[in-house]
């Protein structure tokens, strides 16, 4: 609450890998995790939050180099289950890049959200939440994935870590036999965009 001004209401957070983020889509529906440790708040809950007030969004990162960079959207609202939890997100600033909407191959926004077992991304071969082990709004795949895999350095072989495509050392990841970025710490947090402390 004390953060940027307060009010905020983080809707995900991971610090250690001790909560697998590959789950089901009733899972990330209802939520799961320790609100102390890594969570996701629950795309219900999401949903009734961003549906109430205009939110706006802040993802911070931090990466093992002690490198900790922002993204701050001023529209973030997720749609129910019906709507298959779409995702619209605009209105970038910050210092992380803007990964949500890398460009127009790559853009998360007006995404349906997939998981391993529920496909609704926009890959035609293939379910991205089964292959990268995590509930996210694919597209095809992705430029962003702040629920994959926690790894506590970096690694190699398929990308399915957590993910930022902007951040500031990506270039060298394009190589395969490369090492893959890992991230120390993620939170995605939400306020209402009226809120004056």
């Amino acid at each position: 609450m004390e953060s940027f001004g307060g009010g905020w209401t983080v809707i995900q957070q991971r610090l250690d890998g001790s909560v697998s983020f590959n789950r089901t889509w009733a899972e990330y529906k209802k939520g799961f995790g320790n609100l102390r440790s890594e969570f996701w708040l629950g795309n219900d809950h999401i949903h009734l939050l961003t549906k109430a007030k205009d939110m706006i969004m802040r993802i911070e990162l931090e990466d093992f180099e002690g490198v900790r960079e922002y993204a701050k959207y001023d529209q973030f609202y997720v749609a129910n289950e019906y709507l298959r939890y779409r995702l619209s997100i605009s209105g970038y600033s910050g210092t992380a890049g803007n990964a949500i909407s890398f460009n127009k191959h790559f853009n998360h926004d007006q995404k349906f959200f997939s998981t391993p077992d529920r496909d609704n991304d926009m890959y035609p071969s293939g379910n991205c939440g089964a292959y990268y082990s995590s509930g996210w709004w694919f597209d095809a795949c992705m430029s962003a994935n702040l629920n994959g895999k926690y790894y506590h350095k970096r690694y190699k072989g398929v990308r399915n870590g957590i993910f930022w495509g902007t951040w500031h050392n990506m270039t060298t990841e394009y190589y395969p036999t490369n090492y893959r970025q890992a991230f120390k710490t993620v939170k995605m947090m939400i306020r209402p965009k009226s809120y004056a402390p």
